[in-house]
């Protein structure tokens, strides 16, 4: 038996750090709703096993720690608040179990300290009944050697007086208290265990009432007692038969006792002897015993399900039961347990029976605990979710004798698992199909991106953001702005104005962003919400109306001054030819054509404003690309070679058609062969270029001339913006180019460096 003993300690002594771990890990796995942590309370209550009393207590608090550092390490959520108050009333329990079990050991420990005195004392007792009786052996030998004195009184008075010696030796070394008194009820004998007993001296004591050793509300029924004993004919009574009465010290303290009596006459003289024991220290053992017991039972009525005891059977028959079954199935603990009305067998819900069945088999199976959730039907037909946690106890052979364990109710809380999960999975959609960028920051270091900001930010996945400086995700720029706005919601502001922002992708590029923060607080402190969105296009078609608005304006201008100008020219054109026909004089005749010259070039350009500003809408139409590029070509054909520049053609042959209006493919074509020809007033080499895309054309014309100033580049599509000297270029081909392409659906491109050339490229819609 005392093998078995240590091997069952050995299993709790592993068992406990074990399950403590593995909770631990099922922890980190499992949600942070989900009440993982009344778990913790198997273990816990696997300590009443162990030796030291304040096991429970040190067990205790590494649960709890362990119990919020695996809040800690989850990932956080909308649930987490959810998750704090279940670990708070996790916490709760496992503190209330831990000092009712340290209640409970102590109490036990009691209880047998006290079991122990009373065997103690048992020992006593049977010692001071056989010394009593001996003591009587010894009266009544006394008596029968008085007797004989009539016929040898020198020897029966020495035979007597050995007698005496060994009665008085018996008498003072007793442990119990022994006291004799006379038909008065007057102390004749006190021994040393009456003195320590009720704190008074043997000297004082003789010839003093025994009434003087009871609490005066006793005394009158102790005499009528005595009296009635003396006259029962009975000679003695055995410890216990009286009952428990009270004694009462010298101090005034009153204290519960247990006493034997027995009389002898002698010479016609009743004498009483009472052999008299203290049982206060096992009074006290039986009322902690008591206490013990019924906080144990209160503990056990307190827990949210019941403790059981069953046989293993498929109905599990019960034979202990606690009250809380009651509440959980709607049938009484009398109805398992003496009626037999229903079986737990029968209240398992039909889809569950089998599997619980086999799992508690296997673990039984296996000398392990089992551990199982299922569902059960009530009285009243309702299903509800349960958690039972148990194992098998087993006799010195190894066989199982019964199950014990405890179930509780887990319904609300898969309910709240399922509202969980639904919720956690809704806010995941919202998030996942928000058009937002959203990054949660705490302490400037990211702590979550979703898809879009993930896109946003150039990145595969969401590890590539994670962990970074939010300041290394915005351009340098705004960096003081950001890190003042941080600062605020930090400091307490909940939200802060929208503004508008430059953030750095991962690959270096620079995008205009929105940028909306707010503050919230979890469990780990206040984090900071940013939502992103990209404004690049919004801003592009800004700037794209912008310029619409300015052209507008220009068209309203060049309107009003081909009015305003134009007829004033014509006039002036008019008299200058007319005057060139009339004078000889050379000079007039040079100032006159200097007029002609400048009025005819003031109507090319106001009859170029008015084409930018009142485009006629392109007639698009299924165009062979290639024709127009060499048509626009042979036009300039003897310019190019007065120019000294060289063509070269890379035009895909065959190559798709376009959708586009041919005036105006020849009016950009014109433009940009115009503007290379500029741009090499030395000579040079003009590249034209034609080729598929997928779903467009591309069309390339570059040039070796002396290329355009990088600062120029932005502005080179402007209106009136030109890099030629003063009088050779208005600064409206290119617009007009741009405007153009884009009408088509197309898109233009500028390639340039000062010293070696520049590329256009244009690429346009094909035609189906």
């Amino acid at each position: 038996m005392k093998d078995v003993d240590r091997l069952a300690m050995r299993v709790v002594h592993w068992a406990i750090p074990l399950l403590t771990i593995g909770i631990f890990v099922v922890d980190l796995l499992t949600p942070v709703g989900i009440a993982v942590s009344i778990l913790y309370v198997i273990p816990l209550l696997l300590t009443v096993f162990r030796s030291k009393e304040q096991e429970p207590f040190y067990f205790c608090g590494l649960a709890t720690g362990f119990l919020w550092l695996g809040l800690f390490l989850k990932p956080q959520g909308s649930a987490i608040l959810y998750g704090v108050l279940n670990r708070m009333l996790g916490t709760s329990v496992l503190w209330i179990l831990a000092l009712g079990l340290i209640r409970f050991r102590r109490l036990q420990h009691e209880s047998a300290q006290a079991e122990q005195a009373l065997m103690s004392e048992r020992v006593e007792r049977a010692h001071a009944e056989g010394l009593m009786m001996e003591a009587q052996e010894a009266r009544s030998y006394a008596d029968r050697e008085a007797v004989r004195a009539v016929v040898g009184r020198k020897e029966a008075e020495e035979q007597l007086l050995v007698s005496q010696l060994r009665l008085e030796g018996i008498i003072e070394s007793a442990m119990d208290a022994i006291v004799t008194v006379d038909e008065d009820q007057k102390v004749v004998l006190f021994n040393r265990a009456a003195e320590q007993m009720f704190g008074c001296s043997t000297q004082a004591a003789i010839g003093q009432p025994l009434a003087r050793f009871l609490p005066a509300r006793y005394r009158e029924d102790h005499r009528h007692h005595m009296r009635e004993f003396g006259q029962s004919g009975t000679t003695s009574r055995k410890m216990g038969k009286l009952g428990t009465v009270m004694g009462l010290r010298s101090n005034g303290e009153e204290f519960p006792i247990e006493a034997a009596i027995s009389y002898i006459a002698v010479e016609h003289q009743k004498y009483y002897t009472v052999i008299l024991r203290d049982i206060t220290d096992r009074k006290r053992s039986e009322e902690a015993h008591q206490e013990s017991q019924r906080q144990l039972s209160t503990l056990i009525g307190n827990l949210p399900g019941f403790v059981y005891r069953c046989r293993n059977d498929r109905n599990w028959t019960y034979d202990y039961l606690s009250e809380g079954v009651s509440d959980l199935t709607g049938y009484t603990a009398q109805e398992y347990l003496v009626r037999r009305s229903i079986s737990y067998g029968d209240n398992t819900h039909p889809g569950d029976r089998e599997r619980v069945w086999q799992e508690i088999q296997a673990a039984v199976a296996q000398h392990r605990p089992y551990e199982t959730t299922y569902r059960i039907v009530t009285r009243l037909g309702e299903v509800r979710s349960v958690w039972e946690r148990g194992e098998g106890i087993y006799a010195t052979d190894g066989t199982l004798s019964y199950l014990e364990g405890f179930v509780t109710d887990i319904t609300e809380r898969k309910r709240a698992e399922h509202l969980l999960r639904q919720s956690e999975e809704r806010y995941r959609r919202l998030i996942a199909i928000s058009p937002y960028a959203i990054v949660v920051i705490r302490g400037e270091r990211i702590l979550f991106a979703n898809d879009q900001a993930i896109k946003l930010f150039g990145a595969v996945k969401a590890d590539e953001i994670l962990g970074k400086s939010v300041m290394d995700l915005f351009h340098p720029d705004y960096h003081p702005a950001i890190r003042e706005r941080i600062h605020e919601l930090v400091e307490g502001r909940a939200q802060v104005p929208m503004l508008e922002e430059k953030i750095v992708t991962l690959s270096g590029k620079s995008v205009d962003a929105e940028v909306s923060t707010a503050r919230f607080v979890d469990e780990e402190g206040p984090a900071i919400l940013i939502m992103l969105r990209d404004i690049s296009e919004r801003k592009r078609l800004q700037e794209q109306l912008r310029k619409t608005e300015r052209i507008a304006e220009l068209g309203t201008v060049a309107s009003g001054m081909a009015h305003e100008i134009g007829t004033p020219m014509n006039v002036i054109l008019g008299r200058a030819e007319y005057l060139m026909d009339r004078v000889t004089d050379e000079p007039i005749k040079k100032g006159l054509q200097t007029i002609i010259t400048q009025v005819e070039r003031i109507t090319r350009v106001m009859n170029q404003l008015l084409s930018f500003a009142r485009r006629k809408t392109p007639e698009r139409v299924a165009l062979d690309l290639k024709q127009v590029v060499e048509d626009s070509l042979e036009m300039f054909h003897e310019r190019l070679a007065r120019s000294r520049i060289r063509v070269e053609l890379r035009l895909a042959d065959p190559c798709p058609m376009v959708l586009a209006d041919a005036d105006q493919m020849s009016q950009v074509l014109i433009n940009l062969v115009m503007n290379a020809v500029h741009a090499m007033p030395d000579g040079g080499t003009l590249h034209v270029g034609l080729a598929p895309e997928p779903q467009l054309v591309k069309l390339t014309i570059a040039d070796t001339g002396h290329g355009i100033p990088r600062e120029a580049i932005k502005r080179i599509f402007d209106p009136f913006f030109t890099t030629k000297e003063f009088g050779k270029g208005t600064g409206l081909g290119l617009t007009v180019v741009k405007g153009i392409i884009e009408e088509h659906q197309g898109s233009i491109a500028v390639e340039s460096q000062e010293g070696t050339g520049t590329t256009f490229t244009i690429l346009l819609p094909k035609s189906e």
